[in-house]
């Protein structure tokens, strides 16, 4: 009896000393490698099995990955894993209880055979449960013998204490990587921050924005797409690393909330957004840090938006003095190295375009309906460089007409016969201008008018434009025009509409809605003021006339507008 009680002790002294051994070494440092290493060796020193392994239960919960291995296996670390429900092991962590097989341990339905351990070798073999504070299974430390082996009640309490032990060391070794990974985390974020107030292109700020986001968000590939509001389509502007299997465009309707899902099929879709306006997004495949993400994205949107603007204001000041010059016709420098820059090329097919007052809805419809486009947009006026698809503008002029009519409020367009060349371009934003007019004298309303349909006007109009003609016929006109000013008078639109009706008393009486005797006073008075006499006069000269007055009139009162 003694010798069992001194037999007995000594074990008791030597437990004793290992547990001693393992809580020096849980509490010297924080790396987890070396804690689960140091253990590992301890635990199979004190226990006097072949061999000793620790698994560590993965963050999403379905494996159980070896973590720490005695000699000779170490090599085995991180490279095998147990699906839940998997081995002793498994059944230990979910029963939270020890789990003990004496003999022929590849028997037992609960154990699964793996290679690389040469578990051929051992006979007994015992699972001990990792357990953290809040009682949930967190790892499994096993222990294996090469022949049968009864565990005494005082080895299997060493091994539970040594787990338990194990399991504070665990959680502040999580705590500690946690904290260390987040200020890592933040120091990276600083320095894409950085990155980021560099850039001062685009192209260098989106590069910037993949290469050091991939690595932050611990994703295997990271990719940026901005929005092209013509079109309401995502394009991928940048990858790291380039190319890959990721999607050129995304359609606005494909977006999805943020995913966020484990497994190699975690993705990240973060949209980029600045004052509720959508720019763009941020794409991060096999990472699940949407926080860290989000934070990223908030980063990238502001900086992309600031960019933007800028470009867009260079860019607007560049359109307008390219278009300057070509209505000029007198380039300066390098005109062609502008329309280069601006992805203009001027031996393809244009139309040039002038519509007041500008409109946001009609020129997003011209975007659509020509791609490649220039505009310049000011506060009462529009005006485009308009690329054709065909040779003729006649199914763009009908495309324009059909968002014309949706469009609210009503505005009047002018467009030019097709340009092609350098040379033909100041014609074309001169042939639009008066186009623009037509439409006052044409239509009397807002409209889309082209240089083509203005007929006989186009000559009026360039003669109006320039000025320098003197006319009898003009100034008798012009006399009646200043005194249907003065009185509120209708007489100009009467002559006018007498004219159109080949001097027919009753049907120009019908058109304005007045009595024949009432349109008898009316031409009486306009020869008294014109000295006209429609009896003798050439009615095609004071038809010219009219036209000419009223050209006048629409080219005042856009001077006086402007």
């Amino acid at each position: 009896m003694p010798d069992v009680i001194r037999s007995r002790s000594m074990s008791l002294q030597t437990s004793e000393k290992f547990l001693h051994e393992i809580v020096s070494t849980v509490s010297s440092s924080l790396e987890l490698k070396e804690v689960l290493r140091s253990v590992v060796r301890l635990m199979s020193e004190a226990s006097g099995v072949h061999a000793c392994f620790a698994y560590l239960v993965e963050e999403d919960g379905t494996r159980l990955v070896l973590r720490a291995a005695s000699s000779p296996y170490e090599r085995q670390v991180g490279k095998v894993a147990f699906e839940r429900g998997e081995s002793l092991a498994w059944w230990a962590a979910e029963h939270g209880e020890p789990a003990f097989i004496r003999d022929n341990a590849l028997a037992d339905p609960r154990t699964k055979y793996v290679p690389e351990l040469e578990e051929e070798r051992f006979q007994s073999l015992l699972a001990v449960p990792i357990v953290d504070r809040a009682g949930e299974a967190i790892g499994v430390i096993t222990a294996h013998t090469e022949a049968p082996r009864e565990f005494s009640d005082d080895e299997v309490d060493f091994l539970v204490t040594s787990s338990s032990l194990v399991a504070g060391a665990i959680e502040n070794a999580h705590l500690y990587e946690e904290t260390r990974r987040r200020v890592s985390e933040l120091e990276q974020l600083t320095e894409l921050g950085e990155a980021i107030a560099r850039a001062e292109v685009l192209g260098d700020l989106l590069e910037a924005v993949v290469a050091d986001a991939r690595p932050l968000l611990a994703a295997r590939a990271c990719h940026v797409y901005l929005l092209d509001p013509a079109r309401e389509e995502l394009y991928r502007k940048a990858s790291d690393p380039e190319g890959g299997n990721a999607r050129q465009t995304l359609g606005l309707a494909e977006l999805g909330p943020e995913l966020a899902r484990g497994g190699r099929s975690t993705r990240l879709a973060i949209p980029l957004v600045v004052n509720d306006e959508l720019i763009g997004l941020l794409v991060a495949e096999g990472s699940a840090r949407v926080e860290l993400g989000r934070a990223v994205a908030s980063q990238v949107a502001v900086a992309v938006k600031k960019i933007q603007v800028i470009e867009q204001l260079a860019e607007k000041n560049l359109i307008k003095d390219f278009f300057e010059e070509l209505a000029g016709g007198r380039p300066r420098g390098d005109l062609e190295g502008r329309a280069a820059r601006l992805g203009c090329d001027l031996d393809q097919r244009h139309v040039v375009l002038v519509v007041e007052p500008s409109s946001e809805p009609l020129e997003r419809a011209l975007r659509n309906a020509a791609p490649g486009s220039l505009f310049d947009r000011r506060d009462d006026s529009l005006r485009a460089l308009v690329k054709l698809a065909s040779a003729s503008g006649d199914a763009f002029l009908e495309r324009i007409r059909r968002a014309h009519a949706e469009i609210e409020p009503p505005v009047s367009v002018g467009v030019s016969s097709v340009c092609q060349g350098e040379a033909a371009f100041a014609d074309g934003f001169a042939e639009a201008q008066q186009a623009l007019l037509g439409t006052v004298v044409l239509k009397g309303k807002p409209a889309v008018l082209s240089y083509e349909e203005l007929g006989a006007y186009k000559y009026l109009l360039r003669i109006a434009v320039d000025g320098g003609v003197r006319d009898a016929t003009v100034d008798a006109v012009s006399n009646l025009a200043e005194y249907d000013a003065q009185r509120g008078a209708q007489l100009v639109a009467t002559l006018e509409e007498f004219l159109r009706r080949h001097g027919s008393i009753s049907a120009t009486s019908e058109a304005l809605y007045v009595h024949p005797n009432t349109l008898r006073q009316r031409l009486r008075r306009i020869g008294e003021l014109s000295g006209l006499d429609l009896r003798k006069d050439d009615w095609l000269l004071i038809e010219i006339a009219v036209k000419m007055v009223k050209l006048q009139q629409t080219l005042g009162a856009a001077k006086t507008h402007t």
